[in-house]
């Protein structure tokens, strides 16, 4: 092609000359910025957390074999914890973790995947007590969710107690 054909428009029966242009679609996301989340969506973001944490154990239980490796390979056992100590770890991590994103992020990653912000009263992100506190409540007394479905303001106990928000960020 010469720079002349290369510069001239082309023809009008082009098919994306004859079509309509798109219908304007409302902003949903501007719409629910800011509103309570509800149940389903914190338990979807809840699951996504779970995920996380199973992970996390995951590559502790790695590490501490690796470890375990090192130091003695000629001995070498897989570690094998028992039910209750994987409970616990597992709980103290979630804490540990749940803690952590809310106060440096505002959200743990169920909580960003699914578009949602965890508040202080005033609408700010969580402080560290706060946050620890919200974290070893809701990692305890998971059941507490549930009072989403009766409260007029889609809260949990916890962030009943807390004066605390989920939020669709």
């Amino acid at each position: 092609m010469t720079r002349a054909e290369e510069r001239r428009p082309p023809p009008p029966d082009y098919p994306w000359r004859a079509a309509t242009p798109p219908a304007p679609v409302a902003d949903h996301q501007a719409a629910v910025t800011g509103h309570r989340a509800g149940l389903v969506t914190r338990a979807l973001a809840n699951v996504a957390d779970l995920v996380v944490v199973a992970l996390l154990l995951g590559a502790g239980w790695v590490a501490v074999a690796a470890g375990r490796y090192l130091v003695h390979p000629t001995g070498f056992r897989l570690p094998a914890p028992s039910t209750t100590t994987l409970l616990l770890v597992g709980l103290g991590v979630q804490a540990v973790y749940f803690a952590a994103t809310w106060a440096l992020i505002g959200g743990t990653y169920g909580d960003r995947l699914l578009g949602l912000r965890v508040t202080g009263r005033r609408g700010g992100r969580l402080h560290w007590g706060l946050s620890a506190v919200r974290a070893v409540l809701c990692t305890l007394v998971p059941i507490g969710l549930l009072w989403v479905l009766v409260s007029g303001e889609n809260r949990s106990v916890q962030d009943l107690l807390l004066r605390t928000s989920v939020v669709y960020d």
